[in-house]
């Protein structure tokens, strides 16, 4: 292969590269904090699954922060400390792994409470309370940081932040597809369907009379929907873009330790960079794709964003009265 096509393929590597995270970063931070906004809103802060997003929200942040802003100094601005400070480098790999694997098990929580909220019998109900929601989070958490201690003793310094290549290089890439991609994504849909087919079963039982309880049932049923809604076209983007970054973030794993030329070698990192592009997408897309498919977030988003700006009107004459107003 001719040096120009290695050259080519270099440049289109950087450029890549420096657009997604110049763009990607920012916005999907302003992103998730709209999402932190309106999610702890009076309108649903009191609502259990949206406290599950407002959590997926919370740590997806961290990610975009705290990964990305590592990431864009290690490839734009010459840092060094990611592949030559061998504690940085494991504790930055855990910390990429755990919060990832966390946010990603706290939209599946929000897709079991959905399905127990919509049922018909009253203890899988219970299950859909506020209370109960704070207690299992705490739990995600705890179990996300010790199922993911695997990555602080096997990532090591080399030719970046890489795993240890072999068993373990294998054994993160089927965690990878396993454990953050496949077996979520795909409770997720099950429930999300699940939630569908108790919403229309409720919807087809007969009711002896039209009372208050049956009208606040059909407002509890659309508000329902609309999350489950949002819920199923998250879980549909993701398994998009889960099983692109996954592809892509196996392949390099698998074959860094194989002797390769200098174009091959080129090829993978442009590869390992495309995951990267699918990495922060996957945190940056969740604000958008609610916005887009649900009614009841755009109502609330706009209901804030009023409330701001009349706010915002009221502040305004306090600051700018005129001098001739003021001798007047």
């Amino acid at each position: 292969m001719n040096s120009s096509s290695e050259v080519n393929l270099a440049l289109a590597t950087d450029w890549m590269s420096t657009i997604s995270l110049f763009i990607l970063i920012p916005v999907g931070s302003f992103g998730c904090l709209f999402n932190i906004i309106i999610f702890t809103s009076k309108q649903l802060k009191k609502n259990s699954c949206a406290f599950y997003f407002l959590c997926t929200s919370l740590f997806e942040l961290c990610i975009l922060c705290f990964g990305g802003i590592s990431r864009l100094a290690t490839e734009h601005f010459g840092s060094t400390l990611i592949s030559q400070n061998r504690m940085y480098c494991k504790i930055r790999s855990y910390l990429m792994t755990a919060i990832g694997t966390i946010a990603v098990y706290f939209v599946l929580l929000a897709a079991i409470d959905r399905c127990m909220a919509t049922s018909i019998h009253v203890r899988y109900r219970a299950f859909s309370q506020i209370k109960i929601a704070h207690r299992i989070v705490i739990g995600t958490i705890i179990i996300g940081i010790v199922i993911s201690i695997h990555s602080f003793i096997f990532f090591e310094p080399q030719l970046g932040c890489i795993p240890q290549p072999g068993v373990y290089a294998l054994f993160y890439s089927v965690y990878l597809i396993v454990c953050t991609s496949i077996l979520p994504d795909s409770l997720i849909l099950i429930f999300s369907l699940w939630t569908f087919q108790n919403i229309k079963r409720a919807r087809l039982r007969n009711v002896a009379n039209q009372t208050i309880n049956a009208l606040h049932q059909q407002r509890m049923q659309k508000t329902e929907s609309q999350l489950v809604k949002m819920m199923l076209t998250l879980a549909l983007f993701s398994i998009l873009i889960d099983l692109t970054k996954v592809s892509c973030y196996t392949y390099y794993f698998m074959t860094t330790n194989i002797s390769k030329s200098s174009y091959q070698q080129t090829v993978d990192v442009f590869i390992f960079q495309f995951g990267n592009v699918f990495l922060y997408l996957n945190y940056s897309k969740s604000f958008y794709i609610y916005t887009l498919a649900s009614h009841l977030f755009r109502k609330v988003f706009s209901e804030i964003m009023q409330n701001f700006y009349h706010k915002l009107l009221r502040l305004l004459p306090k600051n700018n009265i005129h001098p001739i107003t003021i001798i007047q």
